[in-house]
């Protein structure tokens, strides 16, 4: 499976904004609705081998996050409304008290944690950090085969604590060439690698 794990610092955690602006009502949550459709969503259909983690740290309500599977998720729409749409009937849903991961639709689970809840449920996966300083991920040869998530900063990136915890857990830092890119396209890059090694291991004489 492979993971996206975006980090919304300012993202709202409560299902209290506007869909005609989501830039300016929900502390850009859009940014990480468009990494939803870069990381789940292929041309007619879902991935079922991906996971997406949005970790909401704005409102009161926050920290929270929500998780999305491909094994199971449905009616997911390419189209930011629509998925604005999802996401604020499932923040208007109060998440478990003890901070675990409770399906609340389809394929959509919901915790009323933050980072520490995605460690927990990730488990053994191999962790990276996009980072536009480090490495070419075409260079690592640690990527793909088996479990892998990849943590993506929104707008704002990761602040210090964020990037103090992932580097204590050797998360391995990887980049995406010589140019800065949004996070959603960034996620599309990773995609599309693992996509490319996950073919060349598949394909047959």
């Amino acid at each position: 499976m492979r993971h996206f794990v975006v980090v919304g610092q300012k993202a709202t955690a409560s299902a209290d904004f506007l869909l005609d602006d989501l830039p300016g009502s929900s502390g850009r949550l859009d940014v990480l609705l468009r990494c939803v459709r870069a990381a789940m969503l292929v041309s007619h259909g879902v991935r079922r081998d991906a996971v997406v983690y949005l970790v909401l740290g704005g409102s009161s309500m926050a920290p929270r996050t929500v998780k999305i599977a491909g094994t199971d998720a449905a009616f997911l729409r390419p189209d930011e409304r629509s998925l604005g749409i999802l996401i604020k009937k499932v923040l208007a849903i109060s998440g478990p008290p003890d901070g675990q991961f409770a399906v609340v639709r389809p394929g959509i689970s919901l915790a009323q944690r933050g980072l520490d809840a995605v460690l927990e449920d990730l488990g053994d996966a191999r962790l990276f950090v996009l980072d536009e300083r480090a490495p070419d991920l075409r260079g690592e040869a640690a990527l793909g085969g088996g479990d892998s998530a990849f943590f993506v900063g929104d707008h704002l990136g990761f602040d210090d604590t964020t990037r103090s915890v992932l580097s204590s857990l050797g998360a391995r830092p990887i980049g995406l060439g010589p140019v800065s890119l949004h996070a959603e396209d960034a996620i599309t890059l990773v995609s599309n690698e693992l996509d490319r090694r996950e073919g060349a291991g598949r394909a047959g004489p």
